[in-house]
């Protein structure tokens, strides 16, 4: 599996080549890119001139790039791309094109003062607008890969009440199959969100379980299937146990375009909350086969 790897010379660089190592497995191969601002007449240190810039820079480059290789695990082949952009975002969405990735992969999200974590301004971009999925992970949810070995153990697909299951649960299925790994899908039932009384509650599990049901046998894949609920999408996946070395699988909003990402605030809530690394699937997206 080819995934691209948002790489940055700092702890987060590290979680991407982690998560991506594990996501990928043994038969993974990682493009790690560095991209840097696009020259222009004011990037230079001093405006008007280079001032020895651009050879100063490149030996920057190529430092990060020995540090970012040293980072992957035995048995897995990197190699580094650097590339000047405009946007950051842009620059990955089109490296991920030009490469054939399967997935992007990003580093640990930013640590509010609340405690929560959440996506930085790249990683913002490209919730909103990729058109493969992206994956990424807290420091903790990173931790969680390196106390199983750096390995995946079960993939969990994390699906509600509306259109879009299949997608999602396809995608899970595809990257636990590819590894042989367990596979769970969950619908998260929450309370708050239910218009009929809490006395309907167990109707509304019911029906979300039959849901499921139906969506792993349309697509023919061995699955335990579960229902969280709680007050709140918070509550219901704190119901929830988690493995080390697992990862969720999430969908785009309904909001999004076909084949596009949209970060809906269900999704962003899990962002928030989950303890394992996330993947967020874009509206309508097939796997396909890989590529070399």
């Amino acid at each position: 599996m080819r995934l691209l790897v948002g790489y940055t010379a700092d702890a987060r660089g590290a979680e991407a080549i982690a998560l991506a190592a594990a996501l990928g497995g043994p038969a993974a191969h990682l493009d790690l890119a560095i991209v840097l601002p696009e020259s222009t007449p004011f990037s230079a240190v001093y405006p008007g001139g280079d001032h020895g810039y651009c050879s100063i820079l490149a030996e920057k480059v190529d430092l990060w790039a020995k540090e970012a290789l040293a980072l992957v695990p035995p048995g897995i082949s990197a190699r580094v791309i650097a590339r000047a952009v405009g946007s950051p975002a842009q620059g990955l969405m089109a490296l991920a094109t030009e490469t054939g990735a399967r997935a992007i992969v990003l580093g640990g999200r930013k640590r509010h003062m609340a405690g929560f974590f959440a996506p930085g301004s790249v990683a913002s971009a490209l919730l909103h607008a990729a058109p493969i999925p992206v994956a990424m992970g807290s420091p903790e949810a990173v931790a969680s890969l390196e106390r199983a070995n750096g390995q995946l153990r079960r993939v969990t697909a994390l699906v509600g009440t509306r259109p879009g299951a299949k997608g999602v649960v396809q995608a899970a299925a595809a990257a636990a199959h590819q590894q042989d790994l367990q596979l769970r899908v969950v619908s998260l039932v929450a309370q708050d969100d239910n218009d009929t009384r809490a006395a309907d509650l167990d109707e509304s599990i019911s029906r979300a379980r039959a849901n499921v049901a139906e969506v792993v046998a349309e697509l023919g894949v061995a699955a335990e299937i579960s229902i969280a609920s709680g007050t709140g999408i918070d509550d219901a996946i704190a119901e929830l146990g988690w493995e080390d070395g697992e990862i969720a699988v999430v969908g785009s909003s309904r909001l999004a375009r076909k084949r596009r990402l949209f970060l809906g605030s269900t999704a962003q809530r899990m962002l928030r909350t989950l303890p394992v690394p996330l993947v967020v699937v874009p509206k309508n997206y097939q796997t396909g086969p890989a590529r070399s």
